[in-house]
């Protein structure tokens, strides 16, 4: 293997750890804090920038380093690389409501506190597409890890 193989696959799994590992852990942040009645609103808003300065970049580089490894490894044609691709349009998506999800849950909170009804559905519908997007984020694993050619 080739130097510049092993330093974009060296990025793409920093990358990969630093973006979803801390996409991980706001997801238990919001569970565990955001509907705090005192620091809510304040998790809330360290979530959302946090999903715009580390979350949303990191995705969008694991999507650029894997396709240039798939590129030097002449991979860009093999079953598991195309599912993975085609989900990872999947999680785009469900990052993107739940960056939706999260600027309501905002709002609301502020507006109406954390015990209305609206901010509970906003948080239900924010737990469920963050749930969705964790998902695929698995399944996108598994086809990097095991690579199944069916």
């Amino acid at each position: 293997m080739n130097g510049e193989y092993l330093w974009f696959k060296f990025a793409h799994i920093l990358v990969a750890v630093i973006a979803l590992g801390t996409s991980a852990s706001l997801g238990i942040m919001l569970e565990f804090f955001g509907d705090h009645p005192t620091h809510g609103v304040f998790v809330l808003r360290a979530i959302r920038r946090l999903l715009y300065c580390v979350v949303v970049p990191g995705y969008v580089l694991m999507l650029a380093t894997g396709m240039w490894l798939a590129h030097l490894a002449s991979l860009l044609d093999a079953h598991w690389t195309e599912r993975a691709m085609q989900l990872w349009g999947v999680g785009a998506l469900l990052i993107s409501l739940s960056l939706v999800a999260i600027h309501k849950q905002v709002k609301l909170i502020d507006a109406e506190g954390a015990a209305s009804r609206a901010y509970r559905r906003a948080a239900w519908v924010g737990r469920l597409v963050g749930g969705g997007a964790g998902l695929v984020i698995v399944a996108i694993i598994y086809y990097m890890v095991l690579k199944p050619e069916a």
